[in-house]
């Protein structure tokens, strides 16, 4: 039996993709989120969910999940890490003012450098996986299509995300001939929690009710409607499955055509 972490597991893209891959067979799960509940009730709805694994975790603490996979509760020793969703982060705006209520460290500190500690603590336990004879290693980031074009009022969110298509870049040419194969996805909107709180946010802030908002930013999207989680589900086990392993330090845009490249 094999592990795959998911951190931001709790909800959204994380949450369906924990359930997308708890259906696998000789899969175990490490399920990472920054509050415990929403991982408890995530588990109750999992196939298999007696052999997977829940940790509330601040992955912005360079040490917290270096010490984790440390852990003998999590099982590496005897089930080893083959994949690794580094999806955890946070939106939202920055002040502009640069005073005491200005997010950008805490944004940048979560999407980049959490990201960053993710990936550097789960590398060597999946450089444990080829010692073991697996070859089908990968790290897939959940990074935005805001990374493509710049936003107002959201310059650390841009940064961050736009930072970690640097990162995957880097990294990728670092490991693959070790056999870790390391990508982006970047997401438009997708209906989550997230988004709705952030178009409840622009809502607000434009003096119109959420349904008139939300049609609006539906409208910017050639589609003409958000991704579902479970979309961006379904991308995260095609990269993980071992059918290919040619792509590496790509950014695999899923956004109903939002930016074209």
């Amino acid at each position: 039996m094999h592990t795959i972490l998911i951190t931001g597991a709790g909800t959204g893209i994380g949450a369906a993709t924990a359930r997308k891959l708890s259906a696998l067979q000789n899969t175990r799960l490490i399920l990472v989120g920054r509050r415990i509940s929403p991982l408890e009730k995530l588990l109750e709805t999992l196939d298999n969910k007696e052999i997977h694994r829940i940790y509330s975790i601040d992955i912005s603490d360079p040490n917290s999940l270096k010490q984790l996979l440390s852990d003998t509760s999590t099982g590496l020793k005897e089930h080893p890490l083959v994949n690794v969703f580094a999806n955890a982060g946070i939106g939202g705006p920055n002040d502009f003012s640069h005073n005491e209520n200005d997010r950008w460290s805490e944004i940048i500190n979560t999407n980049l450098s959490g990201t960053y500690n993710t990936c550097m603590a789960s590398i060597p336990w999946l450089q444990k996986a080829t010692s073991a004879g697996i070859s089908n290693k990968n790290i897939v980031i959940t990074s935005s299509c805001l990374a493509r074009f710049g936003v107002p009022h959201q310059s650390a969110y841009v940064a961050s995300k736009t930072g970690l298509l640097g990162l995957v870049r880097s990294l990728a040419t670092e490991y693959a001939r070790q056999g870790i194969l390391i990508n982006a996805i970047n997401p438009g909107w997708v209906d989550t929690e997230m988004a709705r709180s952030s178009i409840q946010a622009m809502a607000e802030g434009a003096g119109v009710e959420y349904s008139v908002m939300l049609q609006d930013q539906k409208d910017l999207v050639p589609t003409g409607r958000f991704s579902s989680p479970e979309e961006i589900a379904e991308l995260v086990a095609f990269l993980f499955s071992g059918v290919q392993r040619s792509i590496t330090g790509q950014a695999i845009d899923v956004n109903g055509g939002s930016w074209m490249g």
